[in-house]
């Protein structure tokens, strides 16, 4: 069983994961275009390659998986997500190997907030009430629908980049126009289009990640809950498990209607007893330790139902607390 995590990045916890996982049964092969990437320390062998967009990238990732002989990947970065899933067929036909990314349809839901918002509301599941224009946004609030603070954030990717949170009527326009142009910047820009920007209503209540597992063949296999206690840059810094019971009947919803390969990670929001789903992360995203630390070990069950073997029932510790701390590795100069 040989693994291969793509844009490697700064995960070097999920490298050890497999790595420990694997034990002597396995290898564990990291890809990045920096090869002093941390992720990359963790991993058996490590290849450099170029970056997403360039020519020539997923002949690069080919190369990678026919020589190291890869049975499972695993992207771990959403710029990547998009491309991987427009290919997964072919690339699956051509190596062998079982990618481990959405199908397109899926993954456009989870890329596009706005067509997240939308999935929300086809499936019953409450969302917060999401705008393309800032005259959507006029009218709700003259119809009492939202109300300040709202947020401008950019439609696609998951990044901090070019979020604005406005108080007054005076700054949405500004605001609005001040995140088209930080898009039009970015990274992100590869994946808009028109209406690249959405306003949202402020959900004032605690935060909630949610890790939702699923097999080769799309299965549900189960998920895991815990409250956010603290947030740094983006990413779950401190958290403690809960119980699944309110969570089980919206991730039926989701887990019936949005197929998946892996763990979808996913975000919520509370307000007055009642959830409401902001984002997901079709991949392992920063949440996950909390999961694999509480005993949901995903990486040894993603394995386990790879390889045909009956998996244990689902099951967690609620109640444990765990928090992030900075660490150092040796890299290659």
């Amino acid at each position: 069983m040989n693994i291969l995590l793509t844009c490697a990045g700064r995960r070097h916890y999920l490298a050890s994961y497999f790595n420990r996982t694997l034990g002597q049964t396995g290898r564990v092969v990291g890809t990045d275009m920096d090869l002093s990437a941390p992720a990359l320390q963790a991993c058996d062998a490590a290849h450099q390659v170029p970056g997403v967009f360039e020519a020539g990238y997923l002949d690069a990732l080919k190369k990678v998986i026919l020589a190291e002989n890869i049975h499972m990947v695993f992207s771990l970065n959403d710029l990547e997500a998009g491309l991987l899933a427009e290919n997964r067929a072919a690339l699956e036909q051509e190596t062998g190997a079982t990618f481990y990314v959405p199908p397109v349809s899926s993954l456009e839901v989870c890329s596009d907030k706005w067509r997240t918002f939308e999935f929300a509301r086809q499936i019953g599941v409450a969302a917060p009430e999401t705008f393309l224009t800032v005259a959507g946004v006029v009218e709700a609030l003259k119809l009492g629908r939202v109300q300040f603070p709202l947020i401008i954030k950019p439609r696609w990717g998951s990044a901090s980049i070019g979020l604005y949170m406005v108080e007054t009527r005076e700054y949405l326009e500004s605001g609005f126009e001040a995140c088209r142009k930080a898009v039009a910047k970015s990274a992100l820009s590869s994946l808009s289009t028109k209406d690249s920007v959405i306003i949202q209503e402020v959900i004032q209540g605690p935060e909630y990640g949610v890790d939702i597992l699923y097999g080769q063949q799309e299965n549900y296999i189960g998920f895991t809950a815990k409250k956010k206690l603290a947030m740094r840059a983006g990413e779950t810094d401190k958290a403690v498990t809960m119980a699944p019971e309110p969570f089980r009947e919206i991730v039926a919803k989701i887990a019936g209607a949005l197929p998946h390969r892996g763990n979808l990670d996913c975000d919520f929001l509370e307000r007055d007893g009642r959830l409401y789903l902001l984002e997901f992360n079709p991949r392992f995203g920063g949440g996950y330790p909390f999961t694999h630390m509480a005993g949901a070990n995903h990486v040894q069950m993603l394995l386990d139902d790879y390889q045909g073997r009956e998996l244990i029932p689902y099951s967690y510790q609620v109640g444990k607390a765990f928090a992030k701390f900075d660490s150092l590795v040796e890299v290659p100069v």
